[in-house]
């Protein structure tokens, strides 16, 4: 089976079109559309949008902007199969830190055998991103994908034709 763990911020919705335009964020779906399409692809939301979202049921609760992109997925053919886990590291006796993207996509991954080859469609990455310093996606950047969720010309930001292509070669890698 292949996977696209997918992140909406700056991916669907941008600095320059935020989560308010569907129309933008439409336009966005339905590349994801024809990437899915074109490597028989399933998705998997890696967005901290997905805590609006059981991990188990994928009811949305309340969340009016998320349940609009899910109803887009359907419209489009989109398959959502489900969210990455939200883990905690503990830090010490008595508090916890939230686990990185990556270690929670490969928590998913490791509950997953079936996934075969697996391609992350996000903009957090340090090279990418306008003011954090560190990437919490280093140990699966092999199979990343990075939009851009910031760019002078608002046609160079989120998800665009020209991903499809990149997805694909890292599709053909595997797991």
């Amino acid at each position: 089976m292949n996977v696209i763990f997918l992140d909406f911020d700056g991916v669907l919705d941008t600095i320059h079109y935020d989560y308010k335009d569907m129309k933008h964020i439409e336009q966005k779906i339905k590349i994801l559309a024809d990437i899915c399409k074109e490597y028989d692809c399933k998705v998997v939301i890696e967005s901290s949008h997905k805590d609006s979202i059981d991990e188990y049921t994928m009811e949305v609760y309340d969340d009016s902007w998320v349940n609009d992109i899910l109803k887009l997925f359907k419209k489009y053919g989109i398959e959502c199969i489900g969210r990455t886990p939200n883990v905690r590291k503990k830090r010490d006796s008595i508090s916890y830190l939230p686990m990185w993207k990556e270690d929670e996509i490969l928590l998913y991954l490791s509950r997953h055998p079936e996934i075969k080859h697996y391609c992350i469609i996000d903009d957090d990455d340090a090279k990418n991103m306008m003011h954090w310093q560190v990437s919490d996606l280093d140990k699966v950047r092999d199979h990343l994908v990075t939009p851009l969720y910031y760019s002078d010309n608002p046609e160079e930001e989120g998800l665009l034709p020209k991903h499809k292509e990149e997805v694909g070669r890292i599709l053909k890698k595997g797991r």
